[in-house]
C-alpha cells in the first residue's frame, strides 16, 4: 500500500476518533478542505465547507451525546478511503418522536472520502436510517 493511502487512512481514523467520538469539532478545520462537499442522503442540500460539516456533526452529537463510532473496515486506494463504521449512541429523547425506552441506538454507515493534499475534499455517506428509527420506536 502506498504511503499516501496510509496517510489518508490515518486522517480518516483521526476524524472518527477525535471528531465523531471525541467531540472535538475544531479538528474539522484540519482534516476537511475549505471547499469540501459532503453528499448525505436525506438532506435537502449537501453541506459545503467545514462550517456546514461542523453544524451537521453538532446536530448528530446533540441528539446522541456520547456517541461512539467504531471503524469496522478501512480501505484506501490512492486518493480514496472507504470506511465501514458502526455508530452507537445513547438517546436523550430530544429527537423527533424518539421513544425514551430506547436507551441505546446503533446504526451502520458507509462513508467514502476523497482526499487531496492531506484534506478531505469530498465525502459520500450511506447510512441505515431505518435501523436507527426502528430502534427509537419511530417506525
Amino acid at each position: 500500500m502506498s504511503d499516501v493511502s496510509e496517510q489518508n487512512k490515518a486522517i480518516i481514523r483521526r476524524l472518527y476518533d477525535e471528531v465523531h467520538t471525541g467531540g472535538d469539532l475544531d479538528v474539522i478545520d484540519e482534516v476537511y478542505a475549505h471547499d469540501v462537499e459532503v453528499h448525505v442522503p436525506g438532506l435537502p442540500e449537501d453541506p459545503y465547507g467545514p462550517e456546514a460539516v461542523k453544524q451537521l456533526i453538532g446536530k448528530i452529537r446533540g441528539a446522541f451525546p456520547g456517541v461512539m463510532v467504531t471503524i469496522e473496515d478501512l480501505i484506501a486506494e490512492h486518493d480514496k478511503v472507504v470506511a465501514s463504521v458502526m455508530w452507537r449512541g445513547p438517546v436523550t429523547g430530544r429527537g423527533q418522536g424518539a421513544s425514551p425506552r430506547a436507551p441505546l441506538v446503533a446504526w451502520p454507515r458507509l462513508d467514502v472520502y476523497r482526499l487531496f493534499n492531506g484534506r478531505i475534499v469530498e465525502q459520500w455517506a450511506d447510512r441505515d436510517d431505518l435501523a436507527a428509527l426502528h430502534q427509537l420506536g419511530i417506525t
